[in-house]
């Protein structure tokens, strides 16, 4: 009788540590979580850990749906509902990092308002040279998009018409399509940013801000009669490398918590507090710079959608992912970092149509994106 009042009261003691440690577990998954979800709106100068946690977050969301399943297999309702009522929560930015739409067909009569825009880092034109025998891949697929408006990314040009793409191919191959190309090395020489336009561009500058060697470019383009301003920025990259990746990957399973926390925190620290400056400054040129809405901003940020970087840099408008997208549109896919880190945003003159990446584009480390925007009803009955 004894033998059997200990052992019925070490199962309950057993079972009551159990669930202490599970809703322990459970409170701090939930608080990391949303803290990730909505890492987009705290300055990483000020607080940094929650932007480490959005970069992370795919990691946050397989063990919220672990936390989940666990709840709902032991049918604690009441930690259950605390569980969905999290996910409730961080639905809004669940749905900007995986949007789910319905497709957009475009009227007839707007078909003469619409604007195809690319934008995609070529990573120099895969590193590849250009032939009439063998006409370069990247170039290629540019000529082919039938984009109005590209934005280019790291597009490198060579000096020998052997090793790679060069200034004069560039423009021979192209011209016939973009009549207007501009082509800039930003921060004293360091990466080289591209815009190919069917349209007049009829200014363009260097925005200023701090970067090691990438930058961004502001251009007035003229559609329709009216000024829009064309940004292509390729922010500060994290120099991730796939050994890299496969170190991290060896400390997470070697149990090395602490190396790998000091590894990730020397690697990612430095360039989440350059992009919260840089965001800064392309969000008070756009305001200085922009009227009416008519804004278009393209490019690598080196981060995700749920960064501040994103938010801030969006402020008052939309992302064409975000409004016209569906899935993750991972476009940096170098395992392990697949994510989705270029972007296509745009004012309020423009209503998005469709957007998408391009998953069949492999000649550079990232996909090409494209979204097609149409000027809303006000813009087309004023020009």
């Amino acid at each position: 009788m004894k033998k059997s009042q200990t052992q019925s009261s070490f199962l309950k003691i057993s079972s009551r540590i159990i669930k202490v440690t599970l809703v322990t577990l459970t409170v701090i998954q939930c608080s990391l979580f949303l803290l990730g979800a909505y890492s987009g709106y705290i300055p990483p100068i000020k607080w940094i850990i929650p932007a480490f946690l959005g970069l992370f977050f795919p990691i946050l969301l397989i063990l919220q749906l672990i936390i989940t399943l666990v709840w709902m297999l032991v049918r604690e309702w009441r930690w259950l509902l605390s569980v969905l009522a999290v996910w409730l929560i961080a639905l809004p930015q669940l749905l900007i990092y995986f949007p789910i739409n319905r497709a957009d067909k475009l009227l007839a009569a707007e078909e003469s308002t619409t604007i195809r825009v690319l934008s995609y880092n070529v990573c120099a034109f895969g590193f590849k040279p250009h032939s009439a025998t063998q006409p370069n891949a990247v170039l290629q697929y540019i000529k082919s998009s039938g984009a109005d408006l590209v934005c280019l990314q790291e597009a490198m040009l060579n000096q020998n018409p052997f090793a790679g793409v060069v200034t004069k191919t560039l423009q021979s191959y192209l011209n016939k399509d973009y009549p207007f190309i501009r082509v800039i090395r930003v921060n004293r020489g360091g990466s080289t940013l591209a815009i190919l336009s069917k349209h007049p561009i009829m200014r363009i500058e260097e925005i200023p801000i701090s970067s090691w060697v990438n930058g961004a470019i502001a251009a007035k383009v003229l559609i329709g009669g009216k000024e829009t301003l064309l940004i292509n920025a390729h922010l500060e990259s994290f120099h991730l490398k796939r050994v890299d990746g496969e170190q991290y990957l060896h400390l997470a399973k070697q149990g090395e918590a602490v190396r790998l926390q000091d590894a990730l925190r020397a690697k990612l620290s430095p360039t989440i507090k350059a992009h919260n400056v840089q965001a800064n400054v392309l969000s008070e040129y756009i305001r200085a710079n922009s009227s009416e809405g008519r804004v278009i901003v393209c490019g690598d940020f080196n981060d995700t959608p749920l960064s501040y970087v994103h938010r801030k840099v969006s402020e008052g408008m939309e992302d064409a992912f975000v409004e016209r997208g569906n899935g993750f549109g991972f476009t940096f896919h170098t395992r392990p970092f697949v994510v989705r880190i270029d972007h296509i945003i745009y004012g309020k003159a423009f209503r998005a149509v469709s957007c998408e990446v391009d998953k069949r584009a492999t000649e550079s480390d990232h996909y090409p994106i494209e979204a097609v925007l149409t000027l809303r009803d006000t813009e087309q009955a004023g020009e």
